[in-house]
């Protein structure tokens, strides 16, 4: 595995640059405003709820799950600093969904189990990934995108709707720094997969971990790992673990070698669907 070091130094290059982050009142998202804000940044945040302080970056009242708001979010960024250089894609909520007990109404008719975490953490980061691809394809150096998944998206969780959606977003990553290499954009796309850090997912996070003894990361761990793809123009399509303090990259060093090994000689998916791609083109 690719384990790497993240220093002061690698966090350079962002004065003047303007970054949009989701979820930018709480969490992870709070310490990556916080940090890019000290680097010299103009931060727009995005949040249904305001800051807990008032801090040298615009807030913008911003519900995820809507469309509206999310283009309102990206048009203020654009009116303000006239560019739009990173996007964060980071707003998340934790489990919500109870699939085996299922709630009825007045008239004792089954209700759809609840599908907040589905629209905030996987729909509402595919709306704000392809916004960041409209607006980053105008700047003739491109930009960067960085999505917000979790550890929970690479291994059997029992928290079935949130490992869903950071599994869905995993892909999505994936796949989308596919689609900006295949339309030759300069647009670098990288996921992160953090392993438990100590945000607001969870009530009382932290102190259940320390009573099951299971260490908890602080968010500016995280947001280093933020800066860091964002200032580091040689990152593109990867995705980093985030566990203990340390960065481990594992697409090119253990996902994509792992298929590899698996289809053997097949070619692959993604090099089956370019050709009939270019056939059907």
């Amino acid at each position: 595995m690719a384990e790497f070091q993240i220093t002061d130094a690698d966090l350079t290059g962002f004065a003047g640059k303007v970054a949009i982050i989701t979820g930018g009142s709480s969490g992870i998202g709070l310490a990556t405003v916080e940090l890019l804000s000290s680097l010299g940044c103009l931060v727009v945040s995005g949040d249904i709820q305001a800051p807990p302080a008032v801090g040298e970056f615009l807030f913008v009242q911003t519900d995820v799950r809507s469309w509206t708001d999310l283009t309102k979010l990206f048009k203020a960024a654009k009116d303000k600093h006239g560019r739009i250089d990173y996007v964060f894609a980071n707003a998340g909520i934790g489990p919500r969904a109870d699939y085996l007990n299922l709630a009825v109404d007045e008239a004792g008719e089954l209700q759809e189990p609840n599908k907040d975490t589905l629209d905030i953490n996987l729909n509402s980061v595919v709306n704000t990934v392809t916004l960041a691809g409209h607006y980053l394809k105008e700047n003739a150096e491109g930009g960067s995108i960085v999505i917000m998944g979790s550890s929970t998206g690479l291994h059997p969780v029992r928290a079935a709707d949130y490992s869903t959606a950071k599994s869905g977003v995993l892909g999505w990553g994936r796949g989308y720094a596919r689609v900006v290499e295949a339309a030759g954009l300069p647009i670098r796309v990288n996921t992160l997969a953090p392993s438990w850090t100590a945000t607001q997912v969870l009530p009382d996070l932290k102190d259940l971990l320390a009573a099951v003894s299971q260490a908890c990361q602080p968010t500016s761990v995280v947001a280093r790992a933020v800066a860091y793809l964002m200032a580091d123009k040689s990152r593109h399509g990867e995705v980093i673990f985030v566990c203990d303090g340390k960065y481990t990259e594992i697409e090119k060093s253990v996902l994509a070698p792992a298929y590899e090994t698996i289809k053997g000689d097949s070619l692959s998916d993604d090099a089956v669907l370019a050709k009939v791609m270019a056939l059907a083109g």
